[in-house]
């Protein structure tokens, strides 16, 4: 049944692609109203023509009976609106659309030739979406360092940016992970199936998912996204490109900040600054191939940054004079190349032709520093190349979208020296067997792990928009369909390289143990690829019932289907292993063990993913001043595949272990793996080494089960808001409810002999019982869920150049609980401390803050200067923890002391004031020159990432040194624009 459900799911989308319906991507804006001639005229036949100011395509449509018309799929921009009455009467006005929005502008046509009126703002008030618009000015203006545009998304309440230690971006919303989040590009979902962040590419990076000079606005909706959104579950992100147009035109910039340019963080205050750079160039050209037909537009950005750490003895005495070259500071560096393209062509006034390409490339060293040598390092790799092509057809009253789309993403991590690693410590006393506690030294040679994993594979993409639908007022319906067909796959080897440890107190310099990795003969090599299959179909109404009420009605399902999961099968003498195992079978052990053991054909894709998504919004006036709106929506995410591949790889690459003779201070006689020592070990692979030392897994292969039956992680999301327009001022208030559902979680399959999961005299923390002949039993399972209700406070007055000036304000309250504690650093999947998350309770989400104000704000000054700022003020984040106070240990949260900000008192967590400012020069040859300075942290606030979690310490809840955010930096950025 799963397979000819999926291969009729196939058969579905071909005929829908051969078909000419659907609509305008996701990001794509619509104009409706209604045009007025007066009394007693007939209001149909009238022509409305909107024409993109900078490209010259051209949308029209005709009025309809009553007037009313509809302009579907424009492309964000500055359009000029031109009106042509069947009598001669016409009139012209211009207007901005943003990403996806839909405007209501009613246009009434005076006797008078050339003269019309706009009833109404173009501002989106009537959407059911918690949405933010991000515009070209703010992303322009407001400072940040290092053009990431995603920095920009906390202008949105209830969006977090998380920046993590190394430099890494991601989103957070709500109460809810980042691997929630997406990211859709021109309509495009940038999902990351394999590993971490969300979006692909953005699991630990400190690099950019998209060149920023390429983008050209967007949009952060936070909750009560419409049916065409899919693969999300939390705060969704639609960016429209930029595209070239009627006059050739480009600019080059050039930024930089370095170690001169920034204060000390902590830990540099007692050893001193360490040297860092940061650079970051480019260039964008878009311009004309055949005026008001083809344009085309290029952007390319590079991204290089110099980091150093120090490397010293982890002991703080010496060396072997052959390791001492090892020792002082290294450089970390980090490059990275970004490219977009897009050319597009208008065939006649209804055919558009578009085609992209998206080239991502960063290369950067990790694990340098402490005790780790330039030579242990680890190199990661992350690569992305992305081709879209569209074709679009309009007609008077529905627009047809296809797409046809490919993805390339591979995320990498392998060592950056192929030789066998050699750990250096110091053993002093002499014991037996392998209990003797050990001071690490120098790690140095081949780092233990790598890593492989990434997507790659074509998708087919149908949307139809309808416009001409009366029934009880005005519909504009859409219908979608979506095929994927992607390969997922995952390496993992660790450790990679023979692993030596060596004493510095044995006389004869000779290694006491190695440890390795190979694989496993019949089993596997520590790798899977899965060719998986996504299917989603949509249909979503957007009602105009009158001009009071509009409702935003829809649905869709989506299905997946995972033959690397779904057709898994148990090793047999694993199978055998668990069913003989009476740990699990005296019926005390809290599960069945057959709900995880596969056949190869008792397991099913999840089929039952229905998505409504309902919202509405009332215009209580009739003039988009005051409008309530809410909704209710169900949102379905995936199950990363980070975690699934676990059951094919962990046992199929186990590690091995042995000790040597000859070390005084290390006796291993009486141990059953103890061997002579012999120098021509150091060259051997790891599969020599298996096969000389005879060596058995033993209980170092890790046992990997997922649950047969497995759901679809997912949230369902509820708010009620109002909006209103005060002067230029617009402002909302809105109530947030989300819960969500069925997150995997690892948890521990072993067993005491009696069926009981803790350790003897304990009521936290499992057994850690392996199964017999193998290694430890981790199910993995849904059952991780979230709660968080909000409140968000917004208010916006837009730039414009009459007045000079915009300003925006964003207050985000949280309160949010989880069945899983965790913090953000690690995202862990595991929980090895309970049996089920039913056990834990519920705590405080981990990473969360109560409080957060966002504010921002740009004014053009005299003499072409322009100066913004931004305040970040957020309360401190909620920690989790051990506690065993009080005897018995249990999971607990706590918020770390607050700081002082104008106001005394421990209030504020994180606090952070921006500001910038930018000077315009003309400059020969119709170019202009642009000097600007960012100084981000003006007060060199300290904002720590890291607390003291143990809760029997004295100094609990106090900073570790870590910072979350940049200390005081400039940096200075010269543009120029031709």
């Amino acid at each position: 049944m799963p397979r000819l459900l999926h291969w009729l799911t196939m058969a579905t989308l071909c005929g829908g692609w051969l078909c000419p319906p659907a609509r305008a991507d996701i990001s794509a804006a619509m104009v409706r109203g209604q045009v007025r001639l007066g009394a007693g005229s007939d209001q149909a036949g009238i022509q409305i023509i909107a024409t993109h100011l900078q490209r010259g395509f051209s949308t029209r449509t005709f009025s309809r009976a009553d007037g009313s018309y509809v302009l579907m799929a424009l492309k964000p921009g500055r359009y000029r609106l031109s009106v042509q009455a069947p009598d001669g009467r016409q009139a012209e006005q211009e207007l901005t659309l943003q990403v996806g929005q839909t405007v209501l502008l009613d246009i009434s046509l005076d006797p008078k030739p050339d003269v019309a009126t706009a009833d109404g703002n173009p501002a989106e008030q009537n959407s059911s979406e918690l949405a933010t618009y991000l515009t070209p000015e703010q992303m322009q203006r407001l400072p940040q360092v290092n053009r990431n545009f995603l920095n920009y998304a906390d202008l949105a309440p209830g969006v977090n940016v998380v920046n993590g230690e190394e430099g890494a971006t991601r989103l957070q919303s709500g109460g809810q992970r980042p691997d929630s989040v997406n990211l859709f590009i021109d309509g495009v979902s940038q999902k990351n199936y394999v590993v971490r962040g969300g979006v692909a590419g953005q699991d630990s990076s400190k690099g950019n998912v998209f060149p920023e000079a390429a983008v050209a606005e967007y949009k952060v909706i936070s909750q009560n996204y419409k049916a065409e959104f899919d693969q999300v579950a939390a705060a969704a992100v639609s960016v429209q490109t930029k595209s070239g147009g009627n006059r050739f035109q480009g600019e080059a910039f050039y930024d930089h900040t370095n170690q001169d340019l920034r204060a000390a963080t902590p830990s540099e205050q007692l050893a001193g600054k360490r040297d860092t750079e940061q650079a970051q160039y480019g260039v964008t050209l878009s311009g004309p191939i055949v005026r008001d037909v083809a344009h085309f537009f290029m952007a390319y950005e590079r991204k290089v940054n110099d980091d150093f750490a120090n490397v010293a003895a982890g002991d703080g005495g010496s060396v072997p004079a052959a390791y001492q070259p090892l020792l002082g500071a290294f450089n970390r560096p980090f490059e990275q190349d970004l490219f977009f393209g897009k050319l597009d062509w208008a065939i006649g006034a209804r055919h558009l032709l578009e085609a992209s390409f998206k080239f991502r490339d960063e290369t950067e060293s990790l694990g340098i520093g402490g005790i780790n040598a330039r030579t242990y390092a680890l190199e990661k790799g992350n690569s992305e190349h992305r081709l879209d092509f569209k074709y679009q057809y309009s007609a008077e009253h529905w627009v047809n979208e296809a797409r046809f789309t490919y993805e390339d993403a591979n995320w990498q991590q392998t060592p950056a020296e192929n030789a066998p690693g050699v750990l250096l410590q110091r053993l002093d006393g002499s014991l037996s067997g392998n209990t003797l506690a050990s001071r690490s030294v120098l790690n140095a040679g081949g780092s233990t792990n790598y890593q492989q994993k990434g997507q790659n594979g074509p998708g087919l993409q149908d949307d139809l928009t309808f416009s001409d639908l009366h029934w009880y007022g005005e519909h504009v319906a859409k219908v979608g369909v979506k095929l994927k067909r992607i390969e997922l796959n995952a390496l993992e080897r660790d450790p990679y390289h023979p692993q030596f440890s060596f004493n510095l107190n044995n006389p004869a310099g000779t290694p006491y143990r190695v440890r390795w990795a190979s694989a496993l003969a019949g089993a596997g090599d520590g790798s899977t690829a899965s060719d998986v299959s996504q299917f989603g179909v949509y249909l979503q109404d957007d009602w105009q019932v009158d001009k009071h009420l509009s409702l935003n009605l829809g649905v869709r399902w989506d299905y997946e289907y995972n033959p690397g999961y779904l057709n898994f099968v148990t090793p047999a003498d694993v199978a055998g292993a668990l069913r003989g195992w009476s740990n699990l079978q005296n019926g005390n052990a809290g599960y069945d063990i057959e709900n995880f053991i596969s056949s190869g054909n008792n397991r099913s894709a999840d089929s039952n993913n229905i998505a409504p998504r309902l919202g509405f919004a009332y215009d209580l006036l009739a003039d988009q001043r005051h409008v309530v709106f809410g909704g209710f929506a169900r949102a379905y995410d995936r199950n990363i595949y980070d975690v699934l591949q676990l059951e094919q790889t962990k046992g199929t690459y186990p590690s091995y272990s042995v000790n040597f003779l000859g070390d005084p201070n290390y006796d291993c006689a009486a141990a059953a793996d103890c061997i002579a020592w012999a120098p021509e070990y150091l060259n051997y692979s790891p599969a020599q080494l298996t096969a000389l030392t005879g060596a058995q897994p033993g209980n170092s292969r890790e046992i990997n089960l997922i649950r047969n039956n497995l759901k679809t992680p997912f949230s369902d999301q509820f708010s009620l808001g109002m909006r209103n327009r005060i002067g230029d001022w617009f402002t909302e208030i809105a109530f947030s409810h989300v819960v969500s559902y069925n997150g995997l979680v690892g948890l521990l399959g072993g067993r005491n002999a009696d069926g009981s999961f803790y350790a003897p005299g304990s009521a936290f923390g499992g057994t850690f019982q392996a199964l017999p002949g193998y290694g430890q039993l981790i199910l993995f399972d849904n059952g991780v869920q979230t709660k968080t209700n909000s409140i968000f406070l917004k208010a916006e007055k837009p730039y414009d150049r009459d007045s000079g000036w915009g300003m925006t304000f964003a207050y985000t309250f949280t309160d949010s609980e989880e069945n899983k504690p965790q913090s953000f650093a690690d995202n862990s999947s595991y929980l090895f401390e309970y049996p089920n998350t039913h056990s834990v309770g519920w705590l405080d989400t981990a990473g969360v803050r109560k409080h957060k104000i966002v504010a921002s704000g740009s004014v053009d000054l005299p003499w072409d200067l322009i100066f913004s700022t931004k305040l970040t003020l957020a309360t401190p984040e909620t920690r989790s923890g051990v506690n065993c106070n009080g005897g018995g240990c249990r999971f607990d949260t706590f918020a770390p002391r607050g700081e002082d900000f104008i106001f005394p008192g421990n209030w504020w967590g994180y606090r952070q004031v921006d500001v910038a400012l930018i000077k315009s020069f003309d400059t020969p040859h119709d170019t202009r020159m642009k000097l600007r300075l960012d100084v981000l942290n003006l007060f060199d606030f300290k904002n720590y990432a890291g607390f003291n979690s143990d809760f029997a310490s004295p100094n609990f809840g106090s900073p570790l040194g870590t910072l979350a955010g940049p200390g005081l930096t400039l940096k200075l950025t010269a543009r120029l624009e031709f």
